[in-house]
């Protein structure tokens, strides 16, 4: 009796901890964001619920997808595989900005795709974000801020005064791939240094859902309350 007890208590355990790496590999799973690429759609510490099947179907420790049902659009944050011979080796997030055959360009910060400039409208006022570079203390920087619309997306871009702000040349994104570029316009690692990324290495999109995070400030926690990791809305 005992003994058949234990059996379906380690058969209950086992279902269960299959079923949760299933679900974190083939579903859902949250994402941490470690830095400030993204910033100000992401915050550093933000933890971003993300769907893995959104695109396709990878097993783990591979590569790439197995199975493609859809290409990422225009506007969309994505979670992918970092390229060969980047420094970080786990996933990185990004926005997608130009798709196969698109010609991309990047101008003082302002997207300009297939020859014509993205809507953009700066945000006047005083832009100030929260920054912290590998662990060292929270220090307040200023930027410029701007309301850019891609296609059905609708976001804010930051870039610093008085500076370029991650100027490149006009490229063609070739067929299976897609260009990729943070929000921070001029302080993220994105297709102007690893190029186009091949869609079979799109993991995960990220969710129109809310995701709370904390920073540890010297005046206590700081939360962010609702980190918007993609959004469609009116242009002002």
């Amino acid at each position: 009796m005992e003994r058949a007890k234990v059996v379906r208590e380690i058969r209950g355990w086992t279902l269960t901890i299959l079923a949760v790496l299933a679900f974190r590999t083939f579903l859902y799973e949250a994402v941490y964001i470690p830095s400030g690429s993204m910033i100000p759609t992401l915050q550093i510490g933000d933890y971003v619920i993300v769907e893995k099947w959104a695109f396709g179907a990878r097993l783990p420790f591979t590569a790439t997808a197995q199975a493609t049902w859809r290409s990422p659009s225009r506007g969309e944050i994505v979670v992918f595989l970092a390229p060969p011979g980047n420094p970080r080796d786990d996933d990185l997030i990004k926005r997608v900005v130009a798709v196969e055959g698109d010609t991309v360009a990047i101008q003082d910060g302002h997207l300009v795709v297939n020859g014509a400039p993205v809507p953009r409208q700066p945000v006047p006022g005083t832009c100030v974000y929260e920054d912290r570079s590998d662990g060292s203390e929270w220090r307040s920087m200023r930027c410029t801020d701007a309301i850019e619309k891609l296609d059905a997306h609708t976001y804010h871009t930051h870039c610093t005064p008085f500076v370029p702000c991650g100027d490149v040349a006009p490229q063609k994104v070739p067929p299976g791939h897609v260009w990729l570029a943070g929000d921070h316009r001029d302080h993220s690692a994105d297709s102007r240094v690893f190029g186009p990324v091949p869609v079979g290495r799109v993991g995960a999109r990220g969710m129109n859902l809310p995701a709370k995070s904390g920073l540890s400030l010297a005046g206590g926690l700081r939360y962010h309350c609702c980190a918007w990791v993609s959004w469609a809305g009116p242009w002002p």
